[in-house]
């Protein structure tokens, strides 16, 4: 079902200097404005989209669709929409995107501004992509070929698969299965191998779905031919000190918040880590639009203090003596009850406590809008570096030790990761960036937090301001002895909010 919902209009001149440009967009609308639905229906595949080379029936009932030239993109309103054409040129995006450089978040000008980029070539087109911020999709075309991006963690995920010669991408890997097939693949389900060899997530870049496949960072979808192709690194970084790097990136983040709270509510979880406690420091200007949450748990039997626990009364702590607002919202069984549960399940094979998005909705507290995710800080702290003293060649086997931290695993999982490798061209870009630091970057947080993101869609939308590769090269190209010991994130909040260092990070102060 095609829903007319789009109305064409020129842009204006000062977005897009080309007489025969066009633009097509859709804003977001808000969660209260979808109906509600007494099977929870309306909140299957949340915030998402389906791409297909035809026309069909909307995957859910309030989902809208519209023509991309020969293709056809069906999505959830609840995320913005936006297409913009010059000639036989065009770009398309959808989700939530701040754009680095003019501060502009309305996705029907970023979409212009990508057009004006691509106009004077790939390279300038990838530039510009890489000053996005956010949790989004580009798609966009050369000649007759069709692109796919996802933002620079693949939070706003891509999945693929292709059946008779003809390819189709969504957001959920069951919604592309629906499209062409639900045969098991290798790792048919994904809480087993979690439980049974501790995996965070499917190895390599394959699903539950034996023809469907996730579109892992840095690598963009060639529609049609259903091949992923990498665009980034292109070079090597230029080394940076690390006052340098914080002095480029700071702004860079609070003016992030501070252009989202003017926009509407804002949630920032927090724990007693570095990554949230950094997150509430760069919010100090916008404090008092912010609800700050964080997931609290009963003592156990025998009076053990949980991980939950400890984490909200040093929350509760802070925001005591800093003056915020602080909810501590109770978390339950970890099994859900239907109808939810039967959505949550399609919406994602991959759990970590759906039981927490539960306790979300039934809160009674408030603590509604969007949310602010402090995760992907760790793809800058060579995480897997400061773990342990790593071999110099990351092979295959390596990276499936990683997933699951047991000596003892199915040969399957290297097997996974050494096509994921040939796919995604690894080697290639591991000869410019610590391949440790890409393999966080790439499939830890590109498979395992997209998962987390997926789960909480159903609650409201996320954002996690370091989501941008600026960012992340500024970063990642300061010396590996200030990025284990996360130099730079304690500088941003001795420059930010330096008495939020009075209270220890993970049960340890930090010098302020």
């Amino acid at each position: 079902m095609t829903v007319p919902w789009l109305k064409p209009h020129p842009i204006r001149s000062r977005l897009l200097p080309f007489a025969d440009a066009a633009e097509w967009s859709s804003a977001a609308v808000e969660d209260a404005d979808i109906p509600a639905a007494g099977d929870c229906s309306e909140l299957l595949y949340a915030r998402g989209f389906l791409l297909a080379p035809d026309a069909h029936e909307v995957p859910v009932a309030h989902w809208r669709q519209a023509r991309i030239d020969r293709l056809w993109f069906s999505y959830d309103p609840r995320s913005a929409f936006a297409m913009v054409r010059s000639g036989s040129s065009w770009v398309a995006v959808f989700g939530r995107a701040i754009c680095l450089e003019t501060w502009d978040d309305d996705m029907g000008s970023i979409a212009a501004a990508l057009l004006r980029a691509k106009a004077v070539g790939r390279k300038a087109m990838l530039e510009r992509i890489d000053g996005l911020s956010g949790r989004f999709a580009v798609l966009y075309n050369e000649g007759d070929e069709v692109f796919v991006q996802s933002d620079a963690a693949a939070l706003r995920s891509v999945y693929y698969g292709r059946r008779d010669g003809r390819t189709y991408a969504a957001s959920h890997a069951s919604l592309v299965a629906d499209q062409v097939g639900s045969a098991p693949s290798a790792f048919p389900d994904v809480q087993a191998i979690r439980k049974e060899f501790n995996a965070y997530a499917v190895p390599g870049r394959i699903t539950q779905f034996a023809r469907v496949f996730a579109l892992t960072p840095n690598t963009e979808l060639a529609f049609g031919t259903a091949e992923p192709r990498r665009f980034f690194p292109s070079d090597a970084l230029e080394p940076r000190t690390t006052g340098d790097a914080v002095d480029e990136v700071l702004p860079l983040l609070q003016r992030q918040l501070e252009l989202l709270a003017s926009r509407g509510p804002l949630v920032i979880s927090l724990t007693a880590g570095l990554d949230s406690r950094t997150t509430l420091a760069l919010s100090r200007s916008v404090k008092d639009q912010v609800d700050y949450f964080t997931y609290d748990a009963r003592l156990g039997k025998d009076g053990t203090v949980p991980a939950r626990r400890a984490d909200a009364d040093a929350a509760q702590e802070l925001a005591e003596h800093l003056g915020f607002r602080h909810h501590r919202i109770q978390t339950g069984s970890r099994f859900l009850t239907e109808p939810l549960a039967a959505v949550m399940d399609r919406n994602s094979g991959r759990r970590s406590n759906p039981t927490e998005t539960a306790s979300l909705r039934a809160y009674e507290g408030g603590c509604r809008g969007l949310h602010i995710r402090s995760n992907l800080y760790e793809i800058a702290r060579s995480y897997y570096r400061v773990e342990r003293e790593q071999p110099d060649e990351l092979t295959a086997d390596r990276m499936a030790y990683l997933l699951t931290h047991r000596n003892s695993r199915p040969a399957s999982f290297a097997a996974a990761f050494a096509e994921w490798i040939d796919a995604a061209e690894f080697e290639r870009a591991a000869e410019l960036l610590d391949p440790y630091d890409l393999l966080y970057w790439e499939h830890r947080c590109g498979t395992w937090l997209a998962a987390h993101h997926i789960e909480s869609d159903v609650v409201f939308d996320t954002f996690t301001i370091l989501n941008s590769r600026r960012i992340y090269k500024a970063l990642l190209a300061v010396p590996l002895e200030d990025r284990m010991s996360g130099a730079a994130f304690h500088e941003m909040i001795r420059r930010s909010w330096p008495e939020t260092l009075k209270f220890p990070v993970n049960g340890r102060l930090i010098e302020v």
